[in-house]
Parts: C-alpha cells; structure tokens; sequence
C-alpha cells in the first residue's frame, strides 16, 4: 500500500477524481442476499442476461468517447474502474498527494426511481469505496453517495458512513426530488452533513440520467452533447442561489459547500445580479440578513474542473480578470482534475492558467481547509440566530402593504405584495 505524504505547499489535493466499478456485481456484493437475488447475476442467462442494470442510462455521449485514452487497463473495462491504473494516473508524477474520490455514474443514484432499491445501492456504493479503493490506497479518500430523493434515509446513511475517518465530504449530483437544493425537504442531508462536518459536494452531470426528474441544463432538454457539456453549469447556479435564498447557511450556519464539474467563470456574473436583486427584494427572505455574495464566499468552494478557456491567445488572463472582477477567487478555488472526464485537467494545465500567487491556495491551501480530513480538528452544528422561513413584522413600514428600500445609489425601490 502506497503511502500519503505530508500536505506542503508543493503537495497537490485533487478535489476531483471520478471512479467506478468494474462490473456491477462489485457493488451488489455489499448487498443483502435478498436485494441481490432481485437484481440477478449479469450473464447468467443467454446473451449475457440476467440482471437489471443498477443505474439508469444516459441520452449524453460524447461522440468520440467520454474519457480520456489510458484510463482503463483493459479496453473492455469502464474508465477508472482499476484502483492500480487510477493511482497510477493520478499519483505517478509524485504531485498529487490526495484525490477525493467522487464516483462516476454512480453519481445518477438519486434518479434511480425505486427509492428502496437507491437507497440500498447508496449504501452498498459507499461500502465499495471504503473496502476497495481505500484499502488499496491511504491516499484516496471519498464522498459519501446520499440517495437524496428519501432526504431521511440520506441522512441516516450519511450519519452511518461519515463515522468512516476517509470519507471527507457528501455527494449531491441527480436531483432526486425535482427540487432546486435549498429546498426544506433536503434539509435532513444538510443537517446530518453539518452535524458530522462534512462539507456537502455538488456535482454537474448528475441529470444526465435516462430516468432523472430533472434536466441536466436549465430552461429544458437539449438535443446535443455538445449544449450540455456547455451549459452544465446552468444548474449548479439554480442549486447555489437556492441555497443561499432559502436560508440553508441560517439555519446550519457551519455548513460548507463544494461546487464541482462546472468551471468557476459563471461566479462573478451570478452575483452581480444576485446581490442587486437581494437589495430590492429582500422583504420576500427575511432571514437572509447579509448580500448573497457574502453567504458564497464563507459557506462554498469551486474546483477549477473543466476550467474555462477563452479563445485567442490571451484566452487565460481574460478568464482570471473576469475572475477578479469579482475579486479574491483565489479564496475560493480549488483544483479539482475531473479525471478521467474527456476535458479533465492536469495539474500543468491549471498551473499556467491561473497566476502563481494563487497556487498554492488553489493547489493546497483551499481544499486542505474545506474538506474533513482525518486530521482536522472536527466541527459540528451550530445554533441558527434567525427563523428561517418564519415573516417578521419589521416596524420600518408605513402601509402595510407598501415596502420601500434604499439602494447604494441612492434610489429608492418600492415593492408591493402580490395582489394589492
């Protein structure tokens, strides 16, 4: 067994690495015997029948393959299904002291629509990961899959496998629900996550599932691979002000967030608009007492993963003064490779792309804070200070029913309730 170095500023966390199992009986065999009898043993009837597929398929292929050449020993084999092999890529060049493992397709759990089975499956998963992968590698660590379509069981799941010191965060990708996140009935995930300090990871690409309740771009289905690969941030935006607007970082103030797969360039335009909209609105969400970008920067980080690429070829430094523009993302990123995705990136890639002072925060710094190693001194919940979801009466109105605001330009925004 290979063994982890000691975090330097010179030893990179790798926020993201996607595995996943050979052949599923990998996972079934974590399973009660009664569960496995109903999924049946693939090629144990003619034709390589007799089992149910355990996860739903999905409509998004990219046309010349999903990952990149290598990451697979046998060329029969799914991408980064062999530990050895995904060592190897990850931790060969003596760079990369921990990946955090984040699953693959297994990622589509929470779209499976026979909850028992998912939340069956989820624990199986997260017993797969613990036994196989870190038993082969002290520097692979992983998330926690939560079936979050049954919130509850999500919650005693993630209060059940988050006793395991390597599991450092949970996993929210498929939106089981049709809910955007910050939706009460997630509550429970949330509640367990900040209770055992677990940051909670959401992932693009969970949506992609033939039998999702949801779509893995905002505003509707699209036709191609190639709209989703570009808009796969466009949910990751809904969940994140959902978030926030809903009150989640009121109500479990300790709890951290970890956005990844959709880039960092959608962060500054989201918030420009967000904070604006807060001033005039805010009526409709007393608990959220400070700007939405304030909630970003304590309670998320991003991992860099696909980095955005702007085209000519002063592409990279128009990404990070887009960045700046919003001003101390050094704070927030983290890298992240995406491996073994078609446009992962090594950790060259993101070193030329981002400024040097950044590094390492983005290489160390940043991820070594967020997620719960096993050397971190552990938190846990904290008290809420506000109601959330409950509608004071302010004393700042004259008619009841007509609200004015100030802004920082001093203009003056009148907002009336619906109905009036």
């Amino acid at each position: 067994m290979a063994t982890a170095q000691t975090s330097t500023p010179r030893s990179v966390i790798d926020a993201t690495v996607h595995h996943h199992w050979a052949s599923q009986l990998d996972v079934t065999d974590y399973m009660s015997a009664g569960w496995r009898e109903h999924l049946g043993v693939p090629g144990s009837l003619p034709g390589g029948a007799g089992a149910m597929h355990i996860l739903p398929a999905t409509a998004y292929r990219r046309p010349g393959g999903d990952y990149i050449d290598g990451s697979a020993g046998d060329p029969l084999a799914p991408a980064a299904s062999d530990p050895t092999r995904t060592a190897e890529r990850i931790f060969g060049s003596g760079r990369v002291s921990r990946a955090i493992l984040s699953h693959d397709r297994g990622m589509f759990i929470p779209s499976v629509p026979n909850a028992y089975r998912a939340a069956a499956l989820a624990r199986a998963m997260n017993e797969w990961t613990a036994d196989r992968w870190f038993g082969h590698d002290e520097r692979f660590f992983g998330l926690i899959v939560a079936a979050n379509q049954t919130p509850d069981q999500a919650a005693e799941e993630i209060r059940r496998a988050g006793q395991h010191e390597r599991m450092v965060g949970v996993l929210m990708a498929a939106n089981g629900l049709n809910k955007p996140f910050g939706h009460p009935a997630y509550h429970p995930i949330y509640e367990a996550a900040a209770e055992l300090d677990l940051p909670v990871v959401l992932h693009t690409g969970g949506d992609q599932g033939a039998d999702t309740l949801t779509h893995p771009t905002a505003g509707g289905m699209p036709s191609t691979f190639a709209e989703v690969a570009a808009l796969a941030y466009s949910p990751m935006m809904t969940h994140v002000q959902s978030m926030i607007v809903q009150g989640v970082f009121e109500k479990y103030p300790a709890l951290r967030v970890f956005v990844s797969g959709a880039g960092v360039a959608w962060v500054p335009g989201l918030f420009f608009r967000l904070d604006v909209n807060w001033r005039g609105l805010r009526r409709e969400v007393p608990w959220v007492r400070r700007l939405p970008s304030e909630y970003f920067r304590e309670h998320f980080r991003i991992g860099t993963w696909p980095f955005d690429r702007a085209p000519e070829s002063d592409g990279a430094e128009r990404v990070i003064r887009a960045l700046e523009s919003f001003g101390g993302l050094d704070d927030l990123i983290c890298y992240a490779s995406g491996f073994p995705a078609w446009d992962c990136d090594s950790v060259e890639d993101i070193a030329a792309r981002v400024p040097e002072a950044w590094h390492r925060k983005v290489f160390t710094d940043n991820a070594l804070d967020w997620f719960r190693w096993p050397e971190r001194a552990r938190g846990g919940a904290l008290p809420a200070e506000v109601a959330v979801g409950e509608m004071p009466v302010t004393g700042e109105l004259g008619d009841p029913n007509r609200r004015s605001y100030a802004t920082e330009d001093g203009r003056e925004i009148e907002w009336v309730p619906a109905g009036d």
